[in-house]
């Protein structure tokens, strides 16, 4: 077989004879791409201008760049260590439940706190929950205090939060994948056919967002974050009692429905901001009930009850909530418009049949494969998750 050999003027030069008339080899031929990978394998996957520097002390390629980036782009070890995760699409049209005009909490959003260490009677160290429910639409929250995650304790949470607040019709959840020490717990949580009865009871529909995607339901993690916030600054590293804790967290959760929703402005002739609080109560709990309204708390406004002032107070309480929702329209909805922004990368990559890797709290290099069967596309045409087979068979 006739070598074709390239020539130079580094005849004199004191290298191989390789390096000085190195072997032509075409860049689109396979025997090219085999060089390319074991040039590439030798040097330990190093990267471009490596690989290039020692493929030429024998070939030399024509866009040699070119062609090396090519094919390193599809080596598997490489891109197991340093792969970038799919570009994510523009976020979509808010889902109808943020926006909607309906009772507070009929679409409420669960999810759970990592362990917080408490003080028994006994100087013993015990472990405590915060279960936070939020409303989709008036960012109202309900904080619980659950002593460990079995299925009777968040039964009796759900039941306490239906019995102070309201009966939610969705509830909506992270799909088992929490990145706390009790995930597993959780899981078993979620997944538990006794919870899926009492929701069945309550005429409650429990839905779940994709794994691994914590974006779908930031409007719970937004708060789940505030709340954490809020207890690790105000306990700090003091190990409290548990009815410490839970009067802490109820005042928390005080606070954080008395936290503003639309604009603070510093004009005292406008109207003070909207709250979950003034949706839920008519007024801020933090703060003394509305002058201009009536006052059952004093003797004398008990002993004058009558008919007809209770009517007044009912109607006069309605009127207000109206009028905050009304405001919850204007000010609300029309400043959600502002958290819009466009990146551009819409152009569809993730395609059926790719290879990919399951990304989670372990170390990279034992992430696990899995292969792509199913894309889901959303109402506008853009696809924001996957279906996925993993080696045990199972799709995810």
């Amino acid at each position: 077989m006739n070598i074709i050999r390239c020539g130079g003027r580094i005849n004199n030069a004191p290298i191989d004879e390789s390096a000085k008339f190195p072997v032509l080899i075409p860049n689109k031929d396979r025997f090219c791409k085999l060089i390319v990978m074991d040039a590439h394998a030798k040097n330990f996957h190093s990267g471009l201008e490596s690989t290039v520097t020692f493929i030429r002390q024998s070939y030399w390629i024509p866009s040699i760049r070119q062609c090396v980036k090519s094919i390193l782009r599809n080596c598997v070890t490489c891109r197991k260590i340093t792969g970038r995760p799919y570009h994510t699409p523009d976020p979509p049209p808010l889902p109808s439940d943020r926006l909607n005009d309906s009772p507070p909490f009929t679409v409420t959003g669960v999810d759970f706190t990592g362990a917080l260490h408490v003080r028994t009677k006994s100087n013993c160290i015990s472990k405590a929950y915060v279960c936070l429910f939020t409303c989709a639409n008036t960012r109202a929250v309900h904080l619980e205090i659950d002593e460990d995650l079995t299925e009777q304790t968040f039964i009796l949470a759900l039941r306490r939060f239906a019995s102070r607040k309201s009966v939610p019709k969705i509830m909506m959840s992270d799909n088992c994948t929490t990145y706390t020490a009790a995930a597993k717990e959780i899981e078993i949580l979620t997944k538990s056919t006794t919870i899926q009865e009492q929701l069945n009871i309550y005429g409650t529909q429990w839905k779940f967002i994709p794994k691994r995607a914590p974006w779908y339901g930031g409007w719970w993690e937004r708060l789940i974050g505030l709340t954490k916030n809020c207890i690790k600054k105000v306990i700090g590293r003091v190990l409290v009692t548990f009815r410490v804790l839970e009067t802490i967290v109820i005042e928390i959760e005080a606070i954080l429905n008395d936290r503003p929703l639309t604009h603070v402005s510093t004009d005292l002739t406008d109207d003070e901001p909207l709250t979950p609080s003034h949706l839920l109560y008519g007024r801020r709990v933090k703060t003394l009930p509305y002058s201009g309204t009536i006052n059952f708390s004093s003797e004398e406004n008990v002993q004058n009850l009558t008919h007809y002032t209770a009517n007044r107070q009912s109607s006069v309480q309605k009127r207000i909530i109206h009028d905050f929702w009304n405001r919850w329209r204007r000010e609300y909805l029309t400043s959600l418009r502002e958290q819009h922004r466009n990146t551009g990368n819409n152009t569809q990559i993730i395609k059926v049949g790719d290879i990919v890797q399951i990304h989670d709290d372990t170390t990279r290099t034992v992430w696990n494969i899995a292969i792509t069967v199913k894309l889901v596309y959303g109402r506008d045409g853009l696809c924001r998750s996957a279906i996925l087979r993993t080696k045990n068979g199972t799709t995810s």
